[in-house]
């Protein structure tokens, strides 16, 4: 795929940038451009750049907060439309879409953008293939502390068999996971917080991951889309996931370098025969990170193509 240069474009935030954790991903994929950022929930009369590409980013983060009044949600979409309409009224743009985990904005923001508007959106969902949208989805990605160069160490080099870092639930896919682990290869490293966001530093947390060979990464509370899976990419550890709701090659794609588990003890049996022979391992771990920075640069070569059509024709 060839594209013109592409030097500058509009990056027109509809939700507060700074509590978006998916901002520097965005950025990273955009680069090298020089995005123009406009804060359009609070500055809604800033003007818009004629002939200059555009994004809209919008995002559904509110529908995840347990006490919202129906009168905010309200004016919260009140001010999408108008949001939508300035836009509209000065030319096509592209929408990325920080969807919430069940797709539930998308339900809502979709009917009200214009016919044939490009729309990238994480979270994918069947029932968004249907609608009549260009739609392509992308992975959540990794947080801003996790982007940039990054130390490398070889498989066969690290102290760590496996690790999992995150809110551990009483029951479920984490508990069953990090349990079998434990038992099975106990220096592993693991901490299982009892709380969203009540973890170790992300300092530490990422020395853990880049001492690690294998990264346990269970699906999120509600999609198998998770953070954690994108920064132990970043870090160069062997993801270790296992398909429950058919979503695991929507997200990684069919090239995806490694086994698709059905359950954790195939996964920890794939990890032990492995760490038994530590060329298969740096052979798997090139593999792997070779797939990743090819994703993340055919990610960013499709986003600024659709940029440049951002109407479906």
């Amino acid at each position: 795929m060839v594209l013109p240069e592409l030097k500058r474009i509009q990056l027109v935030w509809g939700c507060d940038p700074n509590r978006q954790f998916e901002q520097h991903w965005l950025l990273d994929l955009l680069s090298p451009m020089a995005c123009e950022s406009i804060d359009f929930s609070r500055h809604v009369s800033t003007s818009l750049a004629s002939g200059t590409p555009r994004i809209l980013v919008e995002s559904g983060l509110l529908l995840l907060e347990r006490s919202v009044s129906k009168e905010r949600i309200a004016s919260l979409q009140q001010q999408r439309q108008h949001r939508l309409q300035l836009l509209a009224d000065s030319g096509p743009f592209l929408l990325i879409h920080i969807s919430d985990e069940e797709g539930l904005d998308g339900d809502q923001l979709y009917p009200m953008m214009p016919h044939g508007t490009c729309v990238w959106r994480n979270f994918p969902y069947p029932r968004f293939d249907r609608i009549d949208h260009w739609i392509r989805s992308f992975p959540i990605g990794p947080r801003g502390e996790f982007l940039g160069p990054q130390p490398h160490l070889t498989s066969s080099s690290r102290r760590f068999p496996w690790a999992f870092m995150g809110t551990l639930w009483r029951s479920g896919q984490r508990l069953l996971a990090t349990s079998l682990f434990l038992h099975a290869l106990p220096q592993g490293i693991f901490f299982g917080g009892t709380h969203f966001g009540q973890g170790i530093p992300l300092t530490e947390y990422r020395n853990c991951l880049l001492h690690s060979v294998f990264a346990l990464c269970p699906e999120g509370d509600r999609h198998f889309d998770t953070f954690r899976l994108f920064e132990s990419l970043q870090m160069g550890c062997l993801p270790l996931v296992v398909e429950r709701q058919g979503q695991a090659r929507q997200v990684l794609g069919p090239d995806f370098p490694l086994p698709i588990f059905p359950d954790w003890s195939s996964a920890l049996r794939f990890a032990q025969s492995h760490l038994a022979t530590p060329l298969s391992l740096d052979h798997w771990q090139a593999q792997v990170v070779a797939w990743w920075q090819g994703r993340k640069a055919s990610l960013s070569e499709h986003l600024k193509h659709d940029l440049l059509h951002p109407w479906r024709q």
